[in-house]
């Protein structure tokens, strides 16, 4: 007759030892969020607030001058819209490459894409896509040991541009990383 008993204590027990593993997780990501937000105060941010929890960093900073900085670090979902070009076609973002942070002075968008077309095509795509977009602008194109790189500087809109795009082989994968930065 203590087997109804055994039964729920068992399962409660079971369930329990199942959720350890995240409770530990939980505490040591807040443990870790309150040490980054007490170092960021101590370098004078007068509130922070950082979230690990969705696999990457997310953090609000406010310095004492009441300015705002945010920042998504290694899981921002950056767009081709964020980035002002497009991505190469069928090209997917590598798990944990892509960030964004914001604040009154600019922004900045990186991410890196990877395919399995050669480099040979992914240069042919995005060499006319960047020259487009130097109209008017300073514009560096450069090749070195399967490296293809592409750096536009200039105004657009309110503010200052710089989108570098770099192309290489690697492994059986093209990557494509982008980081565009505006100033206001």
């Amino acid at each position: 007759m203590t087997c109804p008993r055994v039964t729920p204590i068992l399962i409660a027990a079971t369930l329990l030892a199942s959720a350890c593993g995240k409770v530990e997780e939980n505490a040591s990501e807040k443990i870790a969020e309150a040490a980054i937000e007490s170092a960021m105060k101590k370098d004078g941010a007068s509130d922070a607030k950082v979230d690990l929890s969705t696999g990457g960093v997310k953090a609000t900073v406010t310095d004492k001058d009441g300015k705002q900085q945010t920042l998504e670090l290694n899981n921002a979902k950056v767009t081709e819209q964020d980035a002002g070009i497009p991505f190469y076609p069928g090209a997917t973002p590598i798990e944990g490459s892509s960030s964004r942070i914001s604040s009154a002075e600019g922004s900045a968008v990186s991410t890196t894409l990877s395919t399995g077309d050669a480099l040979d095509k992914v240069v042919a795509f995005y060499s006319p896509q960047i020259k487009r977009l130097a109209a008017g602008k300073q514009m560096i194109e450069s090749s070195e040991g399967g490296e293809y790189s592409w750096m536009v500087n200039g105004t657009s809109g309110n503010g200052s541009e710089s989108v570098m795009v770099q192309a290489r082989r690697n492994g059986s994968a093209t990557e494509i990383m982008i980081h565009v930065t505006r100033g206001k």
